[in-house]
């Protein structure tokens, strides 16, 4: 019997202390509506060396930061364009290998919105095709869709 008394004294007060009453009071948080791209944060070659990872046996893999320049947005048209070329500090031997098919790039867009390739556009942040405008639609928080088309143009 003292068990008994003992678990419905704890729900009780597990109930009264656990439960939310609050109706109001709380702060009204903003419904972005925005679809923007903001700015290109990057854009970058990733490249295989011979060096060997010692914990995993496998073969590095490095990236080189590439130099931006030209940079032209468009809100309205829904455009945004830039030119790479390779850094000062960019590896030598690898010279031969850059080519805008395998280049990485990073968008910054904006607050709670949401980017997702289309229309066959690689995904950002990976290696992916840049030799042609790539077409992206971004979802801003209050649903709001555009899309806007990304021109990366590589220059050795």
């Amino acid at each position: 019997m003292k068990n008994y008394i003992t678990a419905l004294f704890t729900a009780i007060f597990a109930m009264v202390t656990l439960s939310g009453c609050l109706e109001h009071g709380f702060e009204d948080l903003d419904t972005y509506e925005n679809a923007d791209i903001t700015s290109i944060q990057g854009v970058y070659y990733r490249y295989t060396t011979s060096d060997v990872n010692p914990g995993s046996g496998e073969n590095k893999v490095m990236q080189a930061t590439l130099s931006r320049s030209n940079y032209q947005k468009n809100d309205e048209a829904g455009t945004v364009s830039v030119t790479v070329s390779p850094a000062s500090n960019f590896p030598a031997d690898q010279l031969a290998n850059l080519s805008s098919t395998n280049l990485v790039v990073v968008l910054n867009i904006s607050t709670a919105a949401v980017i997702e390739p289309i229309e066959g556009a690689p995904r950002l942040g990976a290696p992916g095709d840049w030799s042609k405008p790539n077409r992206y639609r971004i979802t801003a928080a209050d649903g709001t869709k555009k899309d806007w088309t990304v021109t990366v143009t590589l220059q050795k």
